[in-house]
């Protein structure tokens, strides 16, 4: 049974019945049994074969063996397995304890071990520079006191620590095609409701009807959302070959993510 943290803000109570109800990315596994190990592996090959092949090399999976790693909302605990499986000694913080039961459950499978810590990355339950990388995958847009959890972040960071941190991308293709004019305009709803409310209810798709916050950025606000960090660099991801435009089939979908992507990614260290 998922419990809830007691936060007194809307948003995270919107982000814990979406996430507790429907785990980010099993609605891409069809015909297996739910819960098991070949669940769980679907989940994996959908991610990295299809959604994001892009993402073992980029985002480090296997660079930090012996390192401790702290993800920020390891979800069902796809990338923080791939962590482990590198070597490196790995702590999951997450707001949904659904999530966490995940994530638990698919390191047992594996045979894999790991910290899973109940928490508000607001308020992070650790000491200051307890880790060498922090992580988080398409997390802090969700959070409502983003600059907070970025705080958090470089508190818990040793001196000459690492961030990766994706988020999603204003500049992109999904956010102008799909979300502004196919939804906003076409539809009509840009009529009634702000593109913060269309976000939040089509985003992060949920069969319980959750609407969490969602944010998107531009490079130039998320350098500022880091800039205590040294040695800032961002990169933009993410489109499955569905999602490219007729007149630009001939265009290599890696190289169309690169300019129009859903995600971007920036990687930055904590001065030493």
């Amino acid at each position: 049974m998922a419990q809830a943290i007691a936060t007194g803000d809307h948003y995270k109570d919107e982000v814990q019945r979406q996430w507790d109800r429907d785990a980010c990315g099993s609605q891409y596994v069809k015909g297996i049994e739910p819960d098991t190990l070949d669940w769980y592996l679907d989940v994996e090959r959908y991610r990295y074969d299809h959604y994001g092949p892009w993402m073992p090399k980029l985002m480090e999976f296997a660079g930090h063996r012996g390192e401790k790693v702290l993800e920020v909302g390891g979800g069902m605990g796809t990338d923080h397995a791939q962590f482990a499986k590198s070597g490196a000694i790995t702590t999951d913080l997450d707001l949904s304890s659904g999530h966490l039961e995940h994530a638990k459950r698919n390191f047992a499978l594996r045979g894999l071990t790991g910290e899973f810590v109940h928490g508000d990355a607001e308020n992070m339950p650790f000491e200051d520079g307890t880790f060498d990388v922090v992580y988080s995958n398409g997390v802090i847009h969700h959070t409502p006191d983003t600059a907070r959890v970025v705080d958090e972040m470089y508190r818990v960071l040793k001196p000459g620590g690492k961030a990766i941190i994706m988020v999603y991308a204003e500049n992109s293709l999904h956010y102008w095609r799909t979300l502004f004019y196919s939804l906003g305009i076409a539809q009509g709803r840009l009529e009634r409701v702000s593109m913060g409310d269309i976000m939040s209810e089509s985003v992060e798709l949920s069969e319980h009807g959750s609407k969490p916050l969602v944010k998107v950025y531009t490079p130039k606000r998320l350098h500022n959302l880091f800039r205590r960090f040294e040695q800032r660099t961002i990169y933009q991801r993410q489109m499955v070959p569905e999602e490219r435009p007729a007149m630009l089939r001939r265009v290599p979908v890696a190289l169309l993510e690169r300019i129009m992507g859903w995600n971007l990614i920036i990687k930055a260290q904590k001065p030493r």
